[in-house]
C-alpha cells in the first residue's frame, strides 16, 4: 500500500466583513487591488480583490502584495 501525503499551502485571509477565511494557494487564478470608488461587485473596506478557480470572487481586506508574500511563504512551508 502507498500513501501519498500532499501538501496544501492554506493562507488566512480576512474578509471585509471582519470574517475569516482560509484559500489554498493553488485555487487563486489573479488578484488585483481593490479600486477605489463606486465598485459594487467589491465591499468598500476590501484591499485586494482575488479570483479563485470555481468562479468566486473574493475581496480581502489585505493589500495584494501581503497576499503575495503569504502565498510564498505558504508554497514554501508546503514542499515536503
Amino acid at each position: 500500500m502507498i500513501i501519498l501525503a500532499a501538501a496544501v499551502a492554506l493562507v488566512l485571509l480576512h474578509r471585509a466583513d471582519g470574517g475569516a477565511v482560509q484559500v489554498a494557494a493553488e485555487q487563486i487564478t489573479s488578484m488585483h487591488a481593490a479600486a477605489r470608488g463606486g465598485n459594487k461587485v467589491v465591499n468598500p473596506g476590501a484591499r485586494c480583490v482575488i479570483w479563485l478557480t470555481d468562479g468566486r470572487v473574493l475581496s480581502v481586506i489585505e493589500p495584494c502584495d501581503v497576499v503575495r508574500r503569504l502565498l510564498d511563504e505558504a508554497a514554501r512551508n508546503a514542499k515536503p
